[in-house]
């Protein structure tokens, strides 16, 4: 085989086995939020100083086994408040190694905003400078849907009901060592819908539900006939689909009988109106993978133009 061509080779290999390597270390990331409510803040202000205190206070020391983090530093206006919640059937290694990179992810995201936000498959992360603890917060929102259009919207719409206020229920009468809920129910003998509802665990049960009804109601106005969709905000979150997304291992489930994702606002009726047209599509590119495929290109053109060429006899 030609030598250029086993050094391309090689180093496909090597660029594909990093990407992967990559991919793996990375919690999938969903969405972020860079709040102008709140101003930004200048460099080497006092919360700046706090925020920075507090982002690097953050250590597997600190990790807890109910996968909700709560951080302060500072008082009065300049007070810097974090607070972190995984999904209730992650590792905690899993759930650490997803806080610690949004930690520094959302920092990168939002530089000077006094108040961001970031969400992952595993675990969301927020800042801001006013309180957080026991206020249901559903503003921002977003909903991201995968897959197809189900055909017998009737019938899985009236089991996705059923199925999200058992959830919704059971979320809500959890303690402060955790608000969650997983389960499932069988839409017809080839057809299952698997959904969970999470809180954050500070929430009372009636800021749990009524946070958690906030993000049910808008389902069908964004994404009705979907056949999975996940509802993000700030204090709980919601997610069906028809293939189990969960750990059963480590969530407790309560059974009643290609990637693709669509981001936006749910409040924002003009993006609602754009996505159920169907009209755009975000799709994300691996840009390592892109820039160690160009590297790859570009070694193996160089070694076939350097390569030297036999003269006619």
């Amino acid at each position: 085989m030609d030598l250029s061509w086993q050094l391309f080779s090689s180093s496909l290999v090597t660029a594909f086995l990093l990407t992967l390597t990559l991919a793996q270390q990375q919690p999938p990331y969903l969405y972020h939020y860079c709040s102008e409510t709140e101003g930004n803040f200048t460099r080497n202000s006092t919360y700046e100083t706090n925020l920075n205190r507090l982002l690097s206070s953050f250590s597997r020391s600190t990790a807890h086994e109910n996968g909700f983090y709560n951080f302060s530093s500072g008082q009065g206006s300049n007070i810097a408040n974090a607070i972190a919640l995984c999904r209730g059937d992650v590792s905690s290694s899993d759930c650490f190694d997803c806080v610690n990179n949004a930690n520094t992810e959302l920092r990168d995201r939002c530089p000077n905003q006094i108040e961001a936000s970031i969400w992952y498959d595993y675990c969301m992360f927020r800042y801001t400078n006013h309180s957080i603890l026991g206020r249901a917060e559903t503003d921002p929102a977003f909903f991201i849907w995968y897959g197809d259009n189900v055909t017998d919207v009737e019938v899985f719409n009236q089991a996705l009901g059923s199925l999200l206020e058992s959830l919704r229920n059971k979320a809500s009468s959890g303690t402060s060592l955790g608000k969650f809920a997983t389960g499932s129910t069988r839409v017809s003998p080839f057809r299952t819908i698997y959904a969970l509802a999470q809180c954050t665990p500070d929430l009372t049960l009636n800021g749990c539900s009524s946070c958690l009804s906030s993000g049910i109601v808008y389902i069908p106005q964004c994404c009705g006939r979907k056949q999975g969709v996940r509802v993000g905000m700030l204090s709980c979150n919601i997610r069906f689909d028809i293939e189990r997304f969960y750990n059963l291992t480590a969530a407790d489930t309560t059974t009643t009988g290609t990637f693709s994702s669509l981001f936006c606002f749910i409040k924002s009726p003009s993006c609602i109106k754009r996505f159920l047209s169907g009209t755009t599509i975000i799709i994300s590119i691996s840009a390592t993978a892109f820039a160690l495929f160009l590297i790859s290109a570009c070694i193996f053109i160089i070694l076939r133009l350097r390569k030297p060429k036999l003269k006619p006899r």
